[in-house]
């Protein structure tokens, strides 16, 4: 040791080997490395079984886990029993949260005469839709992207958005932005209004039409500069419903402990549109298995392992817990690992994505053990998942997800058929690692990481997963 630094290394294997109950480990730290790639000896290196999180993944996803339903609850028990399996100390926060009710009645009226009937057009409500009455011209928004709606008059307008490419919540954000009054959207390939889709409470009232209604509408814009329609959606009530959050603790096993926090999560609800195994029982899956791992080593720190329920209604489980943390909790926390969707065929390379577009120790961590496994992985600026109420406490966060997300994403196709083991075991040992490095014994607090640790270089991705 000298001036603080710790000289050893641990050095990250590259291979393989499942269904022997072995799977994705670190090498001999005897073994020489790159400047900066590690901390301090290999006493809490972790090894992770890719056929143990695949098996967590099917057993969630062998149906949806909407929030507030008994299958989810169901979900929460199955979690709460493997964490226990393995000495945690587990409790689960209930929290209430908004849940959608279908309204009384939904009129789409065309003002005028445009050579379109209103009998034509059969709207249907979206999930978590505002309520209310607004008329105005109708104009195409086209996706719904930042770049589709820039320079685009929507002032007290009503957009027709196609759907794909970006999240509907941030869609329906884009127009509000540009000063856009209710929201249409519809499905290009689909003969019937989206439905069985869960969103975050809309900023809008918003509905959707048939790909033939929405082509009509679009036609008589293009010949008539757009027809003025009325909307109405009334009788939306939005009732209270439970869901619950599963915290896991594990308090340090040595003699002379430190003060650090560290802390892993997921969400384990779903929509209802599909069994969501790659959203998000993929992350849950990691989670329990990096847990599994860690609880066999030695800690000086206290690690929490958490999933969240609520998710897609709009972070509400991840809300409660870190508007429940202390502020003294919050002053030992040294960083939140989130996972969610991180084992689909179909998706992307793996990433980091922070709030901020910042670099933090998560990162830090994630991309150095990254660089002696499957190579260095970018970082990004990405919120809507459960690392943003922990930015907003002022924890150093980040999510790790694949970009860009697969096809299935939020459809009933996100099965467990599209799940990779490969990659399943690349983030648990990624997150594993970084995990245990931050409880080693053998490194001081994490506090001043920076003071013994020099990460990897490691690029940014302006691409957002989703």
């Amino acid at each position: 040791m000298m001036k603080g630094i710790f000289w050893s290394r641990i050095l990250l294997a590259a291979s393989l080997c499942w269904g022997s109950g072995a799977g994705l480990a670190l090498a001999d730290p005897s073994e020489a490395g790159p400047e900066g790639v590690v901390v301090h000896g290999s006493a809490n290196a972790i090894t992770v079984n890719g056929d143990a999180i695949f098996n967590h993944v099917s057993r969630l996803a062998v149906s949806s886990r909407v929030a507030g339903t008994q299958n989810e609850y169901n979900a929460v028990q199955y979690i709460k029993g493997e964490l226990e399996k393995n000495g945690y100390t587990v409790t689960l926060q209930s929290f209430s949260f908004p849940k959608f009710s279908a309204p009384s009645s939904i009129q789409l009226t065309i003002e005028g005469t445009h050579g379109l009937a209103s009998e034509q057009l059969a709207p249907q409500a979206l999930h978590n839709t505002q309520g209310g009455e607004v008329s105005g011209e109708v104009v195409d928004a086209k996706k719904g992207t930042l770049q589709d709606v820039k320079g685009l008059e929507l002032k007290g307008k009503i957009a027709l958005i196609e759907a794909g490419q970006i999240d509907t919540n941030d869609k329906i954000a884009n127009v509000a932005d540009q000063g856009a009054v209710a929201a249409i959207l519809y499905d290009p390939s689909s003969d019937a209004p989206i439905s069985d889709t869960q969103f975050s409470t809309l900023s809008l009232p918003t509905v959707s039409l048939s790909a033939k209604d929405a082509q009509a509408l679009k036609q008589t814009a293009a010949v008539n500069g757009g027809p003025r329609v009325r909307l109405s959606v009334q009788g939306v009530i939005t009732m209270a419903a439970t869901s619950y959050n599963v915290v896991a603790t594990l308090r340090p096993n040595t003699a002379t402990t430190t003060n650090d926090l560290v802390t892993v999560g997921a969400h384990h609800d779903s929509v209802s549109a599909g069994p969501g195994a790659n959203d998000d029982a993929s992350g849950v899956g990691v989670v329990l298995e990096v847990a599994r791992a860690v609880a066999g080593t030695q800690r000086d720190s206290e690690v929490r392992f958490l999933t969240f329920g609520a998710e897609e209604y709009g972070l509400y489980g991840s809300k409660a817990y870190a508007n429940s943390l202390s502020s003294t909790d919050i002053g030992r926390f040294i960083g939140h690992f989130q996972l969610d969707m991180v084992g689909s065929k179909n998706s992307g390379t793996l990433g980091m994505y922070t709030v901020n577009g910042q670099k933090n120790v998560v990162t830090d961590l994630g991309a150095t053990f990254a660089s002696r496994l499957s190579g260095v992985i970018p970082y990004g600026r990405f919120g809507r998942s459960d690392h943003v109420p922990f930015y907003q406490r002022g924890v150093a966060t980040a999510l790790y997800t694949h970009s860009p997300a697969e096809p299935e994403y939020h459809t009933r196709y996100d099965t467990i058929d599209k799940i990779s083991k490969d990659k399943l075991a690349n983030v648990a040992t990624i997150v594993g690692n970084s995990v245990a490095e931050i409880l080693s014994p053998t490194t001081p607090t994490f506090k001043r990481y920076k003071d013994f640790f020099t990460p990897v270089n490691y690029p940014y991705d302006p691409n957002p997963p989703v």
